[in-house]
């Protein structure tokens, strides 16, 4: 049996990582894999969940006491002797778990880039985050035996370029079941029905209330929208650190009648069939999952030009620089609003999201 230690994982659906390791999980478990998995904190759900894959869960600290968390991982591959160690990451400030592995002689160690940029809260912390990243990145690699990234952007944020441009280096893009996520007009009727939306234009946004997606940028542009047609209404789909300043913020800008805060939802594939426009302003972002699944339901997109362009997928996709402002980016969006969804033509470049194919690509990273 191959034993596997892949992490950090963290409830199970605080974000896109933690639906990678559980479709990763999904795809490659069998009776000669064992997967296991770090984490920060045990949720008792996951861990529950994971029992019928027979999977473990460990629990170590977080990066705020690296020796001790050092300490830790070692201490479970030691007593579990595993033949491969697989690192999802977001910075290379994450480095302490690889360093362990390369210390406890694990001969496989996978290294997976899912970021291009450092979602810290304040300016100062991005800052410091920033330079510290800088310097782990310099080493960061020397702990790995194979590199993965969702897209070449994340690939580039996390290793050095003699790294993502070398055979060592592969991309594996963020696949989305498309059986899921294909346009339903019966069931876009009923969702916007039921969310009373029959007469509304709606703009569309699935994602955490954080840094990186850029919130009060993406109000400020509904703002203007709804200036020029009374008729458009926002769905928000989504939780975060930033929820409570963005409701306060709708409410400062007296939209609270136009914008709905939906929460989390596990539905959100019924969602985006309400929806008109797809809305990202991201500041960054390594390979957007939820700007794949829209578009695969013939939503028109409009992504900011941080995000990268490996995501489109369809025509009615476009990108528009921050610095152009929340007016010109309402001006856009109102005037690309008419479009045949039914008729929406897919590039294809739309192949290298096909959940088969990412399958194959997870099963060849534990042969």
């Amino acid at each position: 049996m191959k034993r596997i230690l892949a992490g950090f994982i963290g409830d199970g659906k605080a974000g896109g990582v933690d639906r990678y390791l559980l479709n990763f999980l999904e795809a490659v478990h069998g009776e000669n894999i064992q997967i296991d998995f770090l984490t920060n904190e045990v949720s008792q759900e996951l861990e529950n969940n994971l029992k019928q894959y027979g999977s473990k869960l460990y629990a170590v600290t977080t990066l705020k006491h690296p020796i001790r968390q050092y300490r830790q991982v070692c201490a479970v591959m030691k007593k579990n002797t595993y033949d491969m160690v697989y690192l999802n990451l977001s910075t290379a400030i994450e480095c302490i778990a690889a360093f362990a592995a390369k210390k406890m002689k694990v001969p496989e160690r996978a290294l997976h880039s899912h970021s291009s940029g450092n979602d810290r809260q304040s300016a100062l912390s991005r800052m410091i985050y920033n330079f510290i990243h800088r310097i782990c990145r310099l080493f960061l690699y020397k702990a790995g035996t194979v590199y993965y990234a969702c897209s070449v952007k994340a690939g580039e944020w996390l290793y050095p370029k003699k790294i993502v441009h070398s055979d060592k280096f592969e991309v594996i893009y963020n696949a989305v079941d498309r059986s899921r996520f294909c346009y339903q007009p019966d069931i876009r009727l009923k969702m916007r029905e039921e969310l009373e939306l029959e007469e509304n234009y709606v703009i569309g946004h699935v994602g955490n209330f954080c840094y990186p997606k850029n919130c009060r940028f993406l109000i400020e542009v509904f703002e203007q929208i709804h200036l020029l047609d009374k008729q458009t209404v926002l769905l928000l789909i989504g939780t975060g650190v930033e929820f409570e300043e963005i409701k306060q913020l709708v409410s400062d800008k007296n939209l609270q009648d136009s914008v709905r805060f939906l929460g989390w939802r596990n539905d959100t594939g019924r969602l985006y069939q309400a929806m008109d426009t797809f809305l990202l302003p991201s500041r960054f972002e390594g390979l957007p999952i939820v700007g794949v699944e829209a578009q695969y339901t013939g939503l028109q997109c409009v992504f900011s030009s941080e995000v990268t362009k490996e995501t489109q997928i369809q025509k009615e996709c476009y990108f528009l620089d921050l610095e152009r402002g929340p007016k010109k980016w309402a001006e856009f969006i109102l005037k690309h609003k008419k479009y045949d969804r039914e008729q929406v033509q897919f590039l294809k470049e739309a192949k290298n999201y096909d959940l088969e194919k990412q399958i194959s690509q997870l099963r060849r990273i534990v042969c």
